[in-house]
C-alpha cells in the first residue's frame, strides 16, 4: 500500500509572501479521496496521532497546496509539527513535510504558499480539539511522574498491546521485562520532600489497575513481597525513604489500539 507522509509546521517566524518565484506548482493537484485507503495525523506538540476518517476533506486541502522554488532554509524555523500519513491503494511510497512556509518533498525543501499550508494545520488542530478522533497508540503511552515540580520518566516494563494496521487488520505484541527490583541500573531516583506524586500519561489510560512498591533495601531480593500504595485518582501517596514503585495501567481496545502495560520508577521521599 502507498504511504504518503505529510508534515506541517506553524513557524514562529514566517513570511506570507513568496519572493523570486512567479509560478507555482501543485504537487497533489490530482490526488483523490478514493486513492486514500487510510490516513492519520501526528501533532507535535502535544505528541498525539489521530486517525482521519474524512479523506475527502483531506484530499481537498492537499490539492490546494502550492510549491515554488527550492529552499532548504526550513532548518532555521521552529514551531508545531503536524504530520499526515496516508496509505494509498497502489503500493507506492513518498514523503512530504509541510513546515509553513516550506514544503519538503523526499528531502528537498520548497517555498510554499502560506494559506493552503496553514489550512492543513488548522484542520489537524480542529481534529485534535474535537476530541472525537480515534487516538492512534502504536505502543504503550509514556508515563511521567511529577513531585515537588520535578519530573521523572518511568521505565516501561512488560506489556500486552494491540494495534491496528493500515489494511484494517490488527496485530498483538507481548513484551516481557525484568522485575523492577532487577532494574537497578535503569532507575534513576527522584528525590522529593513531598508526600505525594502525580502520574501523567501521554495518553490517559482507561484505568489504573494497581500501584505497588518495594523498599530499596530489597534490591537484591527479586521475590520480596510488595506493599500496596494509596492512590487518589492520578496522585499516589509516597512512603518515606527509598522505594521502587510499579504502576499497571489499561487502555481499552475498542478503537483498535490498547492493552495493558507496567511501569516502574524509583523515588526517595525525604
Amino acid at each position: 500500500m502507498k504511504r504518503v507522509i505529510i508534515g506541517m509546521g506553524l513557524a514562529l517566524a514566517c513570511a506570507a509572501g513568496i519572493t523570486g518565484c512567479s509560478v507555482g506548482e501543485k504537487p497533489f493537484a490530482d490526488i483523490a479521496a478514493s486513492e486514500i485507503s487510510s490516513a492519520a495525523v501526528s501533532l507535535t506538540p502535544p505528541d498525539k496521532m489521530l486517525e482521519i476518517e474524512d479523506t475527502e476533506k483531506l484530499a481537498g486541502l492537499l490539492q490546494d497546496v502550492v510549491i515554488y522554488g527550492k529552499d532548504d532554509s526550513y532548518t532555521e524555523y521552529a514551531g508545531q509539527g503536524v504530520t499526515f500519513t496516508l496509505s494509498m491503494a497502489d503500493g507506492s511510497e513518498t514523503s512530504v513535510t509541510a513546515f509553513n512556509p516550506f514544503l519538503i518533498i523526499d528531502g528537498t525543501g520548497y517555498r510554499t504558499e502560506y494559506d493552503p499550508c496553514e489550512a492543513l494545520n488548522h484542520y489537524a488542530n480542529d481534529l485534535l480539539n474535537s476530541g472525537e478522533a480515534t487516538v492512534v497508540l502504536e505502543e504503550p503511552p509514556a508515563l511521567t511522574v511529577v513531585s515537588d515540580e520535578t519530573a521523572l520518566s518511568a521505565q516501561l516494563g512488560s506489556y500486552s498491546w494491540q494495534r491496528k494496521l493500515s489494511d484494517g487488520t490488527s496485530e498483538s505484541v507481548i513484551a516481557d521485562s525484568a522485575h523492577p527490583l532487577d532494574c537497578r541500573d535503569l532507575l534513576s531516583p527522584l528525590e522529593t520532600p513531598e508526600h505525594t506524586a502525580v502520574l501523567r500519561f501521554s495518553e490517559k489510560p482507561d484505568s489504573i489497575v494497581s500501584v505497588r512498591c518495594w523498599s530499596d533495601a530489597h534490591w537484591e531480593e527479586p521475590f520480596a513481597d510488595s506493599d500496596p500504595v494509596e492512590r487518589n485518582g492520578d496522585t499516589i501517596t509516597l512512603k518515606p525513604g527509598g522505594y521502587i514503585y510499579e504502576v499497571s495501567a489499561q487502555w481499552d481496545t475498542a478503537d483498535g489500539y490498547g492493552g495493558t502495560a507496567d511501569y516502574s520508577f524509583y523515588i526517595k521521599a525525604k
